[in-house]
């Protein structure tokens, strides 16, 4: 009786015991990744349930009551219609929301958005780049900088354009 057998080797073909120093990095990179995630947990605690701080150029913080978080299909449309706000391409938009305050099933107000581009065949958009806090040089403190004042500048835009939706209130910004 023949047997049929895979072409394919085994599991445990061609592996290899990681050196000392290679478990050493790694153990070192899954340290470095557990620190940024308590870091970003912190930054946000608490602000899920009631509220979310935006930090300001002068971080003055104000905080946006979460009952005060407005969606708008129409806002959100109009931002994915500008070209990106980092690199410029025409097309490829999407609405980001500000990396503040942000956690499982959370996002902020649709108004603190910008145009991002999306990821296409062979090019990493901006707007993954961004999520990932690899776009702007200076770390999650300088991304979110960025993410307020591209805020202000897409609100400035859509309100100059005419293409605001009616149905949504303005954005006043602080003081």
């Amino acid at each position: 009786m023949i047997q049929n057998r895979s072409t394919w080797p085994r599991r445990g073909f061609g592996r290899r015991t990681p050196s000392a120093a290679q478990v050493e990095d790694r153990d070192d990179l899954l340290a470095q990744r557990a620190a940024r995630a308590i870091e970003s947990a912190r930054a946000t605690a608490g602000l899920a349930c009631t509220s979310i701080v935006v930090m300001g150029a002068a971080s003055m913080g104000f905080v946006v009551p979460k009952s005060e978080i407005l969606e708008c299909e129409a806002y959100r449309r109009a931002v994915a219609a500008l070209p990106c706000i980092w690199c410029n391409v025409v097309g490829y938009s999407q609405h980001a929301h500000l990396n503040l305050g942000k956690g499982m099933g959370l996002k902020t107000d649709d108004r603190t958005g910008f145009p991002l581009c999306c990821t296409r065949p062979d090019i990493e958009g901006c707007h993954v780049a961004y999520d990932q806090y690899r776009l702007v040089d200076g770390g999650r403190e300088a991304h979110r900088e960025y993410g307020l004042e591209w805020g202000r500048i897409t609100r400035h835009t859509i309100v100059e354009s005419g293409q605001w939706p009616k149905s949504l209130p303005l954005w006043s910004e602080p003081a």
